[in-house]
């Protein structure tokens, strides 16, 4: 059939209809043949006389065994005969003492019993042989004869090869005409260039799950290796960071197999290789933890990468201390910056605020964030992206959200404020600690009466109520023991 699309017609050329094995194959195989060779019922019906038979035997032994008896019935006039199966002879003819003379001459005897004698025919013995070994023979049968199929099928070998890469190909682009054509997608423009611009770029499979009246929140992502090289992304847990990533990289590769990509949009400077180090995960068994992994992950993308490359980081430096894992992103986006044969393209998620500090020295390092707002102590999220650096991570909101019990949410918090009232900066010795909480009053006060758990509560009221300079020693050990009660102690 001939359409009106040249690269269509030219495909369809390359068919080829194998008329003759077709009609071989629909002549000789069920229409709605097993699995397996070995299920039988493989070859069809009125095909081979000889497996005709040998089916008919099979499906059908008892019914052949009682015309041969019938006819014998009727041939010799022994009313009682009937026919009878052993291991030792086989399938046999029984006559009583009383009709024995009857019997007729081409019979041959074989067993005598004390009111009967067994007989066995040419045509029983013939039949025998046949039944007991039918669905061996039909088995046997049916793979000799599919075995021949497959030996004349060779010769179509290369046909079959090319409609195979010819329905494929087909298939494909089947599937992204209709994927483009349900989900809005656009023809993106793939040029030799280290431009990668993509307007309202959106997730081509998170905006297919979201709920009933939802609708995926696009952005746009430009990146080249004169202006705007690496975008350092900020924001809070739950945003959108990973997603903005991955969509990107997704929207990359549909753009260079030739699908049409969820943008309004897209400019797609040619990508050699896309490199991501995304998720965390670990290998126990191999002794390898999740930031094993990470600087494996990173050392292969590194060693690898060149200017033509898309590069994604997402939260690199998890699994190590604070300032080790801000130390070694810094040295990583440096090198991805500075290095004339690793100036890749590249996106960087991070809740290492720090890094924001990079914008300031390096050219081509841009921040970015993901933005939420906060209502009433509530946040939401927009999930638009934006210029500049975020300075929260909101993760004390998120744990709220997830349904951490109040009391640590809270206490969360207050730990927060006098984290950040350190002012700890980069490249400092000292570990972050909780300022003077073991020495203020204040502080340990926060730790113990200002939480909303009841037991603390209790215990807090018990000591409240205490008259310490009238109470005794042995008193004082009661009191305690009423309080290791209360914790459940």
């Amino acid at each position: 059939m001939q359409t009106n699309n040249e690269t269509l017609n030219r495909i369809g050329e390359q068919m080829s209809l194998c008329e003759s094995l077709r009609d071989r194959i629909e002549h000789e195989i069920q229409p709605d043949p097993p699995l397996l060779l070995s299920k039988g019922n493989v070859i069809a019906d009125a095909f081979s006389p000889e497996l005709d038979e040998l089916r008919r035997i099979s499906r059908g032994g008892r019914d052949y065994l009682m015309d041969i008896q019938q006819r014998e019935i009727e041939a010799t006039g022994i009313s009682s005969l009937k026919i009878g199966y052993n291991n030792v002879f086989g399938y046999y003819l029984e006559v009583r003492n009383t009709y024995k003379d009857k019997v007729p001459q081409e019979w041959v005897r074989k067993q005598t019993l004390a009111q009967a004698e067994r007989y066995i025919t040419q045509e029983l013995k013939e039949y025998e042989e046949k039944i007991l070994g039918a669905d061996e023979k039909i088995q046997i049968l049916e793979e000799r004869l599919f075995n021949e199929l497959i030996s004349a099928t060779q010769e179509f070998i290369p046909q079959i090869q090319i409609n195979a890469n010819v329905i494929a190909r087909l298939d494909c682009l089947l599937s992204f005409a209709k994927t483009a054509e349900e989900n809005h997608y656009i023809r993106p423009i793939v040029e030799d260039s280290d431009v990668l611009n993509i307007r309202q770029g959106r997730h081509p499979v998170i905006e297919t799950q979201l709920p009933p009246g939802e609708h995926y929140v696009p952005n746009d992502i430009v990146l080249d290796t004169q202006r705007q090289q690496i975008i350092i992304i900020t924001g809070p847990n739950m945003a959108g960071k990973s997603a903005l990533l991955r969509q990107t990289a997704l929207i990359v590769l549909l753009a260079q197999i030739g699908s049409f990509v969820p943008a309004e949009s897209a400019t797609i400077g040619t990508v050699d290789k896309i490199f991501t180090r995304v998720g965390a995960s670990d290998n126990i068994s191999l002794g390898e933890s999740t930031f094993m992994v990470e600087m494996t992950e990173a050392a292969n993308i590194l060693n690898n990468v060149s200017p033509r490359s898309l590069v994604l980081f997402d939260e690199l430096g998890r699994g190590t201390s604070t300032y080790d894992g801000i130390s070694i992103a810094w040295a990583i986006v440096e090198h991805l910056h500075e290095h004339p044969k690793a100036r890749a393209r590249t996106l960087f998620a991070t809740h290492y605020h720090e890094l924001n500090e990079m914008e300031k020295n390096f050219k081509r390092i841009k921040n970015y964030n993901v933005s939420v707002k906060e209502v009433e102590g509530k946040i939401i999220f927009m999930r638009k992206l934006e210029k500049g650096g975020s300075e929260h991570s909101f993760g004390i909101h998120v744990a709220d959200i997830a349904g951490m019990p109040k009391s640590i949410v809270k206490r969360a918090g207050v730990v927060l404020k006098q984290l950040e009232a350190d002012n700890a900066q980069v490249g400092s010795m000292s570990k972050p600690s909780i300022k003077h909480l073991d020495e203020s009053r204040e502080g340990l006060q926060l730790s113990l009466f200002q939480l909303d758990d009841p037991v603390l509560c209790q215990i807090r009221d018990e000591i409240l109520h205490l008259d310490v300079n009238h109470l005794t020693p042995v008193e004082a050990l009661n009191k305690l023991n009423d309080i290791k009660k209360i914790v459940g102690g």
